[in-house]
């Protein structure tokens, strides 16, 4: 039982709402993407998802599946978490995590065979039969390579674009291949041999199938210099292989905003200052909340000559949420979409004519709710950005 295994975090949680509303100088502000655009009952947000871990761990509480709808109406975005005034006194860490209790409960409905939401199924079906979560062709996994772009087969570098960059967000692989290409440095891909990192599948729960995919990218990739540009690609590379497969099994991978502040503090890359006007930068969950990357981003973009850099009320640790992840978008779109919209708002607010994030699932979304509401704002990875901007 995986939820055997967060039994101190849920029994730490003393229920008094601040993963509902948080209150500081500016007013009162929701925490709950999902509770801000459901019926805001209990099991919508972390303190009532606790209670319901509680009862599941007492035993008068069983998996159903409506309680698996509920369950899988969360981004995972981890704001609960960060804005939980349960802290670790020894370390100011926060002592609940509830984004993990979500994930547990996730995997022990889904091991005990009960039904689960039909994008949670599709998921699995399109990873077994083609091993990325859209079911595209596998031969297609590299179709977003240009005639200009120099791969380099026996490279010791591999770029791992990821199922959303590879195959719906092309743009950002192209952007940085060239980059790579710009700056001197020779990289590989596995091309067809590429799997679904997993993240995906740990995210539904579905444990077992994440561990075939993860074995067979580890494979390919331990002897490896990892490069991505996806978030969670990037997270579950870090964390969560060597709980999967055993301590032992790490990657030496990175996320392309890492690199690039490298590439940029080495002169290997150079600005021509052709793009001009205001910039403002939204913080994946994944790469802000899970792993603290908060700086490099702007301090690539800072750098970039001509873009000022304006930031959204809601910033760094206390970002809202793009509404795309933890399997939202597959299982209720129109909830995704209009989280996205919540963020599209605040980046009107600042002024600025771009929108720009460093993970594909928010590009994807905000884009969408871009579309949605016709506002005059676009959106771009930090990649595009800067091979825009490239002498």
């Amino acid at each position: 039982m995986e939820l055997q295994k967060y039994v101190r975090d849920v029994y730490s949680c003393v229920r008094c709402g601040t993963c509902m509303r948080k209150y500081n100088l500016e007013g009162v502000r929701g925490v709950c993407p999902v509770r801000e655009h459901s019926s805001g009952f209990e099991p919508t947000y972390s303190r009532g998802r606790n209670v319901v871990a509680r009862g599941i761990l007492e035993g008068y509480l069983e998996y159903t599946p409506a309680l698996a709808k509920v369950l899988y109406e969360c981004t995972l975005c981890a704001n609960c978490r960060q804005q939980c005034g349960a802290k670790d006194p020894d370390t100011g860490r926060p002592r609940i995590d509830v984004p993990a209790i979500t994930k547990a409960m996730r995997a022990d409905l889904f091991a005990a065979g009960v039904e689960v939401p039909e994008g949670v199924k599709k998921f699995g079906e399109n990873i077994e039969r083609t091993y990325n979560i859209l079911g595209a062709p596998m031969e297609e996994r590299a179709g977003w390579l240009s005639p200009d772009i120099e791969v380099t087969p026996d490279a010791n570098v591999v770029y791992f674009p990821g199922c959303l960059t590879a195959y719906r967000a092309p743009e950002v692989a192209q952007a940085t291949a060239r980059i790579l290409n710009k700056a001197g440095i020779q990289f590989s891909i596995l091309g067809a041999e590429e799997y679904c990192c997993g993240d995906p599948l740990i995210m539904t729960g579905q444990l077992q199938l994440a561990r075939g995919v993860a074995r067979h990218n580890y494979e390919l990739l331990k002897n490896k210099s990892i490069i991505t540009t996806c978030a969670g690609c990037y997270r579950t590379f870090r964390e969560e292989y060597p709980k999967l497969l055993g301590k032992e099994f790490r990657l030496r991978s990175r996320h392309m905003v890492g690199v690039l502040v490298e590439l940029i503090g080495a002169g290997k890359i150079k600005f021509n200052g052709a793009i001009k006007g205001k910039v403002t930068y939204h913080d994946p969950c994944e790469l802000g909340r899970e792993l603290g990357v908060y700086d490099q981003p702007r301090q690539v973009i800072r750098s970039i000559p001509g873009i000022e850099l304006v930031e959204m009320y809601r910033r760094r640790e206390n970002a809202w949420c793009c509404g795309g992840g933890g399997g939202l978008k597959a299982v209720n779109p129109e909830m995704a979409l209009e989280i996205a919209q919540d963020r599209v708002e605040e980046a009107l607010a600042t002024g600025a004519q771009w929108i720009v994030s460093a993970c594909p699932s928010c590009k994807t979304n905000i884009r969408d709710a871009i579309q949605a509401t016709g506002a005059e704002l676009q959106v771009m990875d930090i990649t595009e950005l800067v091979a825009a901007s490239l002498v």
